[in-house]
């Protein structure tokens, strides 16, 4: 009877090929992990940009759009001041350090902006802003509310970002307390068919920290004459230098008054007892 052979390595070819097929499916599952990882990257932290029809599909480069604002940290009833909103694509706009009486805050974060801007008419940004109830500091936009991000279109000349444009706001305290008005950046895409879209909205996280707060006596203008701390603490001093010297006046009189009524006292006794020896018989 002739023996069936069996072939050696068998068992070991198969093993093998079922670790090929957990390592592949390993490798898959991570990979799949991975580009899930950078689909939900990419859709919090781009812009969603819908091309225009002829236009070219694949993702551009990116900039980034950097907001600045600088507002007062106080504002005195019935007073008033500006706050700045500036944007630029420069990072070192964040790098300035705010003046003496004066804050400075962000618009949420950084705004991606494509670079392949040949696609695009124009790429502008406006501003808005919104309460979150009735603020003491009532906001007045007093530049142009939509204005582009891109240099002029003149022929033969690539467009480019500007350096920075601004937006301003005409601020008056009304009452005193915290303002409540907070401040809204669009950014707007028009493509080279007129269609327009609008990229994101960025809203600053919290009110602009500015406070209202009640005129002080020595900060209020007088008529044609503001009264400044230096002079008002002279004033003071002068004021207290003349109630010492009248009281040292007062003191004197007083002392005065009584020494003389001492001194009449004095006599009044003294010519009483001459009296009575006078009256004594000899």
């Amino acid at each position: 009877m002739e023996r069936m052979r069996r072939t050696p390595h068998t068992p070991h070819i198969s093993r093998r090929s079922t670790l090929g097929a957990l390592l592949a499916g390993a490798l898959l599952l991570s990979a799949l992990g991975l580009l899930a990882a950078c689909g939900g990257y990419g859709s919090s932290s781009y812009i969603k940009l819908t091309p225009p029809a002829g236009t070219a599909t694949s993702n551009p480069a990116y900039a980034y759009l950097y907001s600045r604002i600088d507002y007062p940290l106080e504002l005195p009833v019935n007073g008033s001041d500006t706050v700045t909103l500036t944007l630029s694509p420069q990072q070192n706009l964040l790098v300035a350090s705010p003046g003496a009486g004066s804050g400075v805050a962000t618009v949420g974060e950084p705004i991606p902006l494509p670079t392949r801007l040949k696609d695009y008419s124009d790429i502008g940004a406006a501003v808005d802003t919104e309460s979150l109830g009735d603020s003491p500091i009532v906001w007045q936009l007093v530049s142009a509310p939509r204005q582009s991000l891109l240099t002029p279109a003149d022929a033969g000349t690539a467009r480019r970002y500007v350096e920075a444009v601004t937006f301003h706001w005409h601020v008056r305290a009304v009452a005193e307390g915290q303002n409540l008005v907070r401040v809204v950046l669009h950014v707007y895409f028009i493509y080279l068919d007129g269609s327009e879209h609008d990229g994101t909205i960025q809203v600053s996280a919290s009110p602009v920290p500015m406070v209202a707060t009640q005129a002080s006596f020595l900060n209020t203008t007088l008529p044609g004459l503001r009264l400044p701390l230096a002079v008002g603490s002279g004033l003071a001093g002068l004021l207290g230098l003349l109630r010492f010297l009248w009281d040292v006046a007062q003191n004197a009189k007083e002392a005065k008054e009584t020494a003389e009524g001492a001194a009449r006292a004095a006599a009044a006794i003294h010519a009483r007892v001459n009296q009575r020896r006078q009256q004594r018989p000899g």
